[in-house]
């Protein structure tokens, strides 16, 4: 337990416990009683300790927490409840994520005590910085994006469809209401053949019919005419 001790008063002026300010009698040192050897995120801690004045004497303050500070300057804070002898406190950690913080221990009307960094496992067991995630985050946000341009032109093409099949719709309903209302006139109505694929509007062509009527009712006449010439000429014989 010496030996404890001993190690907890070196770290505590190796990190400048001893330069900080000092408030009613001097300085404390805070020593745990064991520390996990890996913290995971998404994993709750019981973490004991004992605060003792010039790091001999267990002394019990009025408020005591760790707080963590992630890389992104998200500060978590894990009060202190006392327990068990004088002194002696018991934190609840949890790390939400995975990443490296840096914590330290207030110790009441003492400075706090700095406790250096720590590395926190992502909760599939690989450390997760910060920044890593907000990067992530981000990477989803954009591929987002492209996602909801796409839905909304789908959404578009559907309306187009919709708005489509809605004329369509409307002209049949207008077609049916048509020949309903001729119906009941007594008038049959029948849909219009296709249009002749070709049509020709040559003038030529348009009256050569009409010339070859012509031509067989002069033939026609002719001949009429030539025989009623034989006639007359053979009753004037």
């Amino acid at each position: 337990m010496r030996s404890l001790m001993t190690l907890a008063a070196v770290l505590a002026l190796s990190l400048g416990v001893f330069g900080s300010a000092t408030l009613a009698g001097g300085w404390a040192v805070t020593s745990f009683d064991d520390m996990p050897g890996q913290f995971v995120a998404g994993q709750e801690f019981k973490l004991g300790y004992t605060i003792r004045q010039h790091g001999v004497t267990a002394i019990n303050v009025d408020k005591t927490e760790i707080l963590a500070v992630a890389t992104s300057g998200r500060t978590l804070s894990f009060p202190g409840t006392s327990q068990g002898d004088v002194g002696h406190y018991v934190a609840s950690i949890y790390f939400p994520a995975g990443g490296t913080y840096t914590w330290q221990v207030t110790q009441g009307m003492f400075a706090p005590q700095d406790l250096g960094t720590i590395t926190v496992l992502a909760a599939a067991g690989t450390s997760t910085a910060d920044k890593d995630k907000t990067a992530t985050d981000k990477a989803g946000a954009a591929k987002a994006l492209p996602a909801d341009k796409a839905a909304a032109a789908d959404k578009a093409a559907a309306a187009d469809k919709a708005a489509a099949a809605d004329k369509a719709a409307s002209a049949d309903k207008a077609a049916l209401a048509a020949k309903a209302a001729a119906a009941d006139k007594g008038v049959t109505v029948t849909t219009p053949a296709t249009a002749p694929a070709t049509q020709s509007n040559d003038p030529v062509r348009t009256a050569l019919p009409f010339a070859a009527a012509a031509a067989a009712a002069m033939f026609i006449w002719r001949l009429v005419t030539t025989l009623r010439a034989g006639r007359r000429t053979r009753s004037t014989a």
